[in-house]
């Protein structure tokens, strides 16, 4: 989990340096949210809590409305990205073809060399305007991380007090998961 926070931190602000945004106090505002959210997610009196008190609060934690906004934000972005970068990868391929025969071509049909690079003009302005985006995707990532902080790291603490309780509810939790296998490869980074 913690890595996760992380390596959105990291890639919030990757992308918010090139927006003007000073990266080094958005991080230190994340590194403060990520130590306020850690240190609240322990409260007294947690370690009397039953199974049974222990299942209700993790239900009600898991449960609040801002945190599953987020994580539903969070995982429609993540499909959208995917979706994108399948079809970044069609459309890079594609691209490849028509520049290698325009270049072939450039040789025999004057002017035609202009007509490629015009079409490289447009490319770099697509891709110009699709990094802006990103960066903004980017910052708004971050913003569901700091949402999603609290809730995420309470209840990881009151997992860690039911698997300590060998809570029953852990077990059969396990055995109704169902397991989900991608239809195709996960890219490794």
């Amino acid at each position: 989990m913690r890595s996760l926070l992380v390596a959105t931190v990291m890639f919030a602000c990757i992308g918010t340096a090139h927006a003007q945004i000073d990266a080094e106090a958005q991080l230190a505002q994340m590194q403060a949210q990520q130590a306020q959210a850690q240190a609240a997610a322990s409260r007294p009196g947690d370690e009397a809590l039953t199974c049974e008190q222990l299942m209700a609060e993790f239900n009600t934690t898991m449960n609040d409305p801002q945190f599953r906004a987020a994580l539903a934000q969070s995982g429609a972005w993540a499909q959208q990205r995917q979706q994108q970068m399948q079809g970044a990868q069609g459309m890079a391929m594609a691209g490849m073809g028509i520049g290698m025969a325009m270049g072939v071509a450039s040789a025999f049909v004057p002017g035609l060399g202009y007509a490629q690079g015009a079409m490289m003009n447009a490319q770099a302005g697509q891709m110009q305007r699709q990094a802006q985006q990103n960066q903004a995707d980017m910052i708004t990532q971050a913003g569901n991380a700091q949402a999603m902080m609290p809730a995420a790291y309470r209840g990881q603490r009151l997992y860690e007090l039911a698997q300590a309780k060998q809570c029953p509810f852990l077990a059969q939790a396990a055995q109704e998961a169902p397991v989900v296998i991608p239809s195709h490869p996960v890219p490794r980074q």
